[in-house]
């Protein structure tokens, strides 16, 4: 009986041992920091040129109503009409879509803002990333005409059905949001020369 409970002993540890590392390792997963501070381009200058306001709040709907697609790190400058926001969607959401949609590829996929007033916005993606089961982009918009109205990131998966493409949208900015000023940090103050 004894070599049994050392046995069992040596099980329970190496199965604890396994679902700590996948615990971690799911942590570094959803806290990957790429992508969270502001990329200085050229529209992004032309924008703090007419607006040094910067501002920032938290994203309303951290996640869409799948899950899918998530949203943060969200600056932008009114006056300008210029808005930042990084925008994440997990690889296995696409699987499950490539299983529906047999066509369906990860180019079929574009972005774009609607204000409520049903105005549409194309970014620039800036910047992009793809880490563990996470793809990341920098979207970068420009010429809104007013951040006094809801604004939502729409996540649209080419000809796919609209019941399937209504679960990726994400309100980004209320019109009553209260924000607060972004600080600069000293690497982008350096890149915007001041």
């Amino acid at each position: 009986m004894d070599k049994l409970s050392k046995v069992i002993k040596y099980i329970f540890v190496i199965a604890l041992i396994a679902f700590l590392a996948m615990l971690f390792l799911r942590i570094c997963q959803s806290d990957h920091k790429a992508l969270e501070d502001i990329k200085i381009t050229d529209n992004f200058i032309k924008a703090y040129e007419k607006d040094s306001d910067i501002r920032t709040h938290a994203v309303n709907d951290g996640f869409s109503e799948n899950g899918a697609v998530f949203a943060y790190s969200l600056v932008y400058m009114e006056d300008a009409g210029y808005l930042q926001v990084t925008v994440r969607y997990n690889i296995r959401h696409m699987d499950e879509v490539k299983e529906s949609y047999p066509d369906f590829s990860e180019e079929n996929i574009k972005y774009v803002l609607k204000d409520s007033k049903g105005k549409v916005y194309e970014p620039k993606i800036i910047d992009e990333e793809r880490k563990y089961n996470y793809q990341y982009y920098k979207l970068e918009f420009t010429d809104i005409d007013t951040f006094d109205s809801d604004l939502r990131i729409y996540m649209v998966l080419g000809d796919i059905e609209e019941n399937v493409s209504a679960k990726n949208i994400l309100v980004i900015h209320r019109h009553d949001d209260t924000s607060i000023p972004y600080e600069l940090s000293s690497s982008e103050k350096k890149l915007l020369g001041k």
